[in-house]
């Protein structure tokens, strides 16, 4: 089974893990682009922190992305306001926290 790469802002609570997940720390937004290009696997981004002044550039490199992502932000997002980071993914979950992610990854995980 292929893993699912996570993204994590770095000020994440440490230790996160998930089984079959392949888990980045993410210090700055400018690190993204290099973490997607160096792994070509499906993602799960946590957009928690990413400045607006960010969001075109992580949505050009979403949309150069082989794999499907999909964006968690963990507190509720009105699903009006534009969101580049949103319209340039596969999916936005908004307003779960990291739970999210569990059930993402059985989603992005391919068949078989």
């Amino acid at each position: 089974m292929e893993p699912v790469l996570v993204l994590l802002p770095a000020a994440c609570e440490p230790g996160l893990a998930w089984p079959g997940a392949e888990v980045h720390r993410y210090s700055s937004p400018l690190d993204i682009p290099g973490i997607l290009a160096s792994c070509p696997l499906p993602a799960i981004l946590v957009r928690d922190g990413i400045p607006a002044a960010h969001a075109e550039r992580i949505a050009d490199v979403i949309r150069a992305h082989p794999a499907p992502v999909i964006v968690v932000a963990t507190t509720p997002w009105d699903g009006e306001t534009p969101d580049p980071i949103a319209a340039a993914s596969r999916g936005i979950v908004a307003g779960f926290g990291l739970r999210a992610i569990d059930r993402l990854l059985e989603l992005l995980r391919p068949a078989g």
